[in-house]
């Protein structure tokens, strides 16, 4: 009889018959010897996929990763950073010579100078905007008094059918003898 070869996965092949041997199982007992079915290969013994060019260009062995001076390591990793991580390692270099006192005393005039420029532009644009509305279409003002007044009616018919209204709603009715006062005003 030929001796057997064993696969990666442990299969045995004796003769035309392939098998997997008996084993012990962690508790003393023993696994039948199996036969494994002609034509069956288990995914351990599957050969990996491997692209021929790809192989050609990779080192054949991980030691000349291993061998190469830790200084050169550091090199390639300065050449795949990033603009904006080389920008952080700067300020963050900065900050250390600067030393902490001096930057959280420079920090708080920056915010307040930063908080007096959006001040400014802010108002800038509702200056702009102010403008802007002056000149507005009567006609377009007249509808939405027109529609102001027909939300506070709806709101004063509800009032007196005995419904409660929220406190805006009864500043809303308040403010009708305004509307008429306003839409009169524009009318003419």
């Amino acid at each position: 009889m030929s001796t057997p070869s064993e696969s990666i996965s442990g299969i045995q092949e004796k003769g035309d018959v392939r098998i997997i041997p008996m084993t012990r199982r962690p508790d003393g007992s023993f696994r039948k010897e199996r036969k494994v079915r002609p034509g069956y290969t288990p995914p351990e013994d599957v050969a990996k996929y491997t692209n021929r060019v790809l192989d050609a260009i990779r080192p054949t062995s991980s030691i000349s990763s291993l061998t190469t001076p830790p200084a050169n390591n550091d090199n390639n990793n300065n050449t795949l950073k990033t603009k904006s991580q080389i920008k952080n390692e700067k300020r963050k270099a900065k900050r250390k010579e600067d030393g902490p006192a001096e930057s959280s005393e420079s920090t708080t005039p920056k915010s307040t100078d930063q908080k007096k420029l959006d001040d400014t532009t802010e108002a800038t644009p509702t200056a702009a905007a102010a403008t802007d509305s002056a000149p507005v279409d009567p006609e377009k003002k007249l509808r939405a008094l027109n529609k102001k007044l027909r939300q506070a009616e709806q709101l004063k018919e509800r009032q007196d059918k005995g419904e409660e209204l929220l406190p805006e709603q009864l500043e809303k009715v308040s403010k009708m003898d305004e509307l008429q006062a306003q839409i009169a005003d524009l009318s003419l």
